[in-house]
């Protein structure tokens, strides 16, 4: 298979018709025609029928697409890193990343790279871990921000100075906003919106045996959207503190756990070497985390000191 062959495949696809894709393709109906047919040769399978409304993909050509997507982006991640002139730094980061307050410490060594680099561009990719994990393993992304971060053996890990305090975030006239924090025996009988990733890691843990006697109203990958549905009174959702406005202005009240449950997020990336571009990134970053470690025990050691100046 030829990339200009499966270009011309996932043209059609996005067209929706041989003639449309001719068209964007700058090509003419026959040829674009014969090398769809060659490629259902050496495949041996037919990768599309057509119908009234376009074409259909057949089952073999709805795989074909997905690995055609892949092989393509990547194809085109390769030519874009090789074409940059010896000299320069310049070029795309490509980051995978949750939606958590630690995204922040990511920005700020984004802002202080293009303050230096500007032609240094960031392509940034939300989900959850579990659906962003695959694309980083097959090279889609330079970096990949974890959360709940785990040991990788065969990957380098990096501890951002973050850790994420787990709560739930509820309608301000529901009686769990009225309480300090919630326990699991607060939360049996309220209808609620879990994490799908993590009611299988860190909620799990924390709910124990009570797990089963939760009722689960909807499940969530991404928070964004979970305001919605906590408005509406579908539930009370799982979710990390100050993703969400909840002062007396807002419609939400957050509320911690109890036992108070954390979540500690990182970086990762492949044990290959990075593009220059990518290195860049990283040593900032470690700069930026370094200063915010030093902070953290500066405003530690302070506390201490007033805590013994006024027991």
């Amino acid at each position: 298979m030829e990339l200009r062959t499966l270009r011309y495949f996932i043209a059609v696809v996005q067209e929706g018709s041989i003639t449309a894709a001719a068209k964007s393709l700058h090509v003419t109906q026959p040829t674009l025609s014969r090398q769809l047919a060659a490629l259902e040769d050496e495949l041996g399978h037919a990768l599309y029928q057509r119908s009234h409304g376009g074409i259909e993909l057949t089952e073999q050509g709805v795989i074909l697409r997905r690995y055609a997507e892949s092989i393509l982006a990547l194809a085109d991640k390769a030519e874009e890193e090789i074409a940059l002139p010896a000299r320069s730094i310049a070029g795309k980061v490509h980051i995978a990343v949750g939606e958590t307050r630690a995204v922040e410490v990511l920005a700020e060594a984004m802002r202080r790279v293009q303050a230096t680099y500007p032609g240094i561009q960031f392509e940034i990719y939300s989900g959850n871990s579990s659906d962003l994990m695959d694309n980083f393993v097959r090279g889609f992304y330079d970096f990949f921000q974890e959360c709940e971060i785990r040991s990788h053996v065969d990957m380098n890990v990096m501890v951002l100075p973050h850790k994420d305090v787990w709560g739930i975030l509820t309608r301000r006239d529901n009686p769990l906003a009225r309480l300090p924090y919630v326990t699991p025996n607060d939360l049996v009988g309220q209808p609620l919106i879990s994490s799908r990733q993590g009611a299988k890691t860190a909620l799990g843990q924390w709910l124990g045996e009570l797990a089963d006697r939760m009722d689960i109203r909807a499940v969530y990958n991404l928070p964004h959207n979970v305001k919605f549905l906590v408005r509406e009174g579908v539930g009370s959702a799982f979710t990390y503190q100050d993703l969400f406005e909840t002062n007396e202005l807002t419609d939400f009240a957050f509320v911690p756990l109890s036992p108070a449950l954390t979540s500690t997020q990182g970086l990762i990336w492949r044990k290959t070497l990075p593009t220059r571009q990518a290195q860049v990134f990283l040593d900032v970053l470690r700069e930026v985390c370094a200063e915010a470690e030093e902070s953290s025990e500066i405003t530690h050691r302070t506390e201490e000191n007033a805590g013994h100046k006024h027991p």
